[in-house]
């Protein structure tokens, strides 16, 4: 009687043993996986935001070089964490929230624009680039 009271312990403690060796090797796993996949939203963010700026600056180019009465529309998708979108004399700038704070993608354009902020907006936009003969005017 003795020995299965000992045999229903000893069993306890084995698997209190065994859960407690898997949890040890299991968590630092599993938070060096969600440190990984933190880095590369990050890295993906980045790289949508500097992309949107790019096509915005590279639009806005065309739309100034064309001369006339232009327009188009410039359809592109801003990452989650955008703070804002602005343009200014001679940047086109994303700033998005990043862990280290905030990183700001810009792209240079030689055109000649109307200042233009778009605050707090994310996924896919749509701008309208006009020039009016002068100077090119986002709306969106």
């Amino acid at each position: 009687m003795k020995s299965g009271k000992h045999s229903k312990a000893q069993v306890s403690v084995e698997l209190l043993v065994t859960l407690g060796v898997v949890l040890a090797f299991a968590l630092p796993v599993l938070l060096l996986l969600l440190s990984i996949s933190q880095f590369g939203f990050e890295n993906a963010s980045v790289a949508q935001a500097e992309g949107a700026a790019k096509k915005l600056a590279d639009n806005i180019n065309e739309v100034h070089a064309q001369g006339g009465i232009t327009k188009r529309v410039v359809l592109m998708s801003l990452p989650l964490n955008t703070e804002s979108l602005s343009v200014g004399e001679n940047e086109v700038v994303v700033k998005v929230k990043i862990s280290a704070g905030e990183y700001e993608a810009v792209s240079p354009m030689f055109g000649k624009v109307k200042a233009f902020e778009l605050k707090q907006k994310s996924g896919p936009i749509s701008l309208v680039l006009q020039n009016n003969g002068n100077e090119v005017e986002i709306s969106g």
